[in-house]
């Protein structure tokens, strides 16, 4: 299930970037080439924060995981007064 959602969320966000690149390149007449250009820079950025994220997470993962932790404590004490 959660490789489903991974790949929709993929597939979206592509689809999204090249809704953008058309409309910016109809909106500003520019040529058609831009458009693969636009969408190269989007999955390049994608690629590139994903990368970036998982180096966080991979250094700092104890302390993600305990701030976490304390941060569902607070909530499910407030929701228990």
């Amino acid at each position: 299930m959660q490789m489903l959602l991974v790949i929709f969320v993929g597939v979206l966000s592509g689809a999204i970037s090249a809704l953008i690149a058309v409309k910016i390149t109809n909106q500003f007449c520019l040529r058609f080439d831009v458009q693969f250009l636009l969408s190269a820079l989007v999955s390049a950025l994608t690629v590139g924060g994903k990368a970036l994220g998982k180096t966080i997470a991979n250094n700092n993962s104890t302390r993600i995981v305990h701030v976490v932790g304390i941060l569902f404590n607070k909530f499910s004490k407030e929701s228990k007064k």
